[in-house]
């Protein structure tokens, strides 16, 4: 069933792709709604859409990778998908690389047209976390932090940030396949945070923080709606 932001189907349509563990986490909900503010036509596919395949071509199999980017595009077609919309920095990475298509992270589609949010204002210091592959992989660091700055949050910067920033320890399988290591990696990251908070707009991140932490952990959506 495909779930319509819109009346119906047009020529073109703007695809929300959550990703699979946003929509794990239900974090898709958030970024509907904010999309929704924003008075962004958009479709989702949730009951037909596939992985991206990024874990697959992350440990090299590339023709299951293949299939899977070939599925996904077949299924972009079929429903006249001409601009994709993701949460996810991995699921951005992949499309930005691997597909014949056009693909937005969501911090930059909200920073655009941040003028149609009725924002909240925070007054309060919080920490931000570079993604992997939001940051180095992507070069995305502007857009989040200035979304924060609108909330009136006063971002304080870890020792490591952007292109320097540590990886929370979960990504490309480490957390499922050595967690001592992966758990470690959090910890070593978590004690560059000097404030109560931390907000990262990464659901593997936000996952893996909040399981290795003590503070209040954030993901991006969280403060926006």
């Amino acid at each position: 069933m495909v779930f319509k932001f819109i009346k119906k189907l047009t020529e073109k349509n703007t695809l929300y792709y959550p990703g699979c563990l946003t929509k794990i986490l239900k974090l898709d909900n958030n970024y509907k709604k904010i999309l929704q503010k924003l008075e962004i036509p958009f479709i989702t596919l949730e009951d037909t859409e596939f992985c991206c395949g990024s874990p697959i071509i992350n440990v090299g199999y590339k023709e299951d990778f293949q299939k899977i980017s070939g599925n996904n595009m077949d299924l972009f077609k079929k429903h006249k998908v001409s601009k994709i919309i993701t949460s996810c920095p991995s699921c951005y990475n992949t499309f930005k690389k691997y597909y014949n298509i056009e693909v937005e992270h969501i911090t930059q589609t909200i920073l655009n047209n941040i003028d149609k949010l009725e924002l909240k204002n925070f007054n309060e210091k919080i920490t931000y976390h570079d993604p992997c592959y939001l940051g180095r992989y992507s070069n995305i660091y502007k857009e989040p932090r200035e979304i924060l700055k609108a909330l009136n949050f006063e971002v304080i910067e870890m020792e490591n940030n952007k292109e320097n920033s540590l990886c929370c320890g979960a990504g490309s399988g480490l957390q499922p396949n050595l967690p001592s290591i992966a758990n470690k990696a959090a910890e070593i990251r978590l004690k560059q945070v000097k404030t109560s908070k931390l907000i990262t707009p990464c659901p593997l991140c936000y996952q893996h923080f909040k399981n290795n932490s003590n503070i209040k952990v954030l993901e991006l959506s969280e403060v926006l709606i």
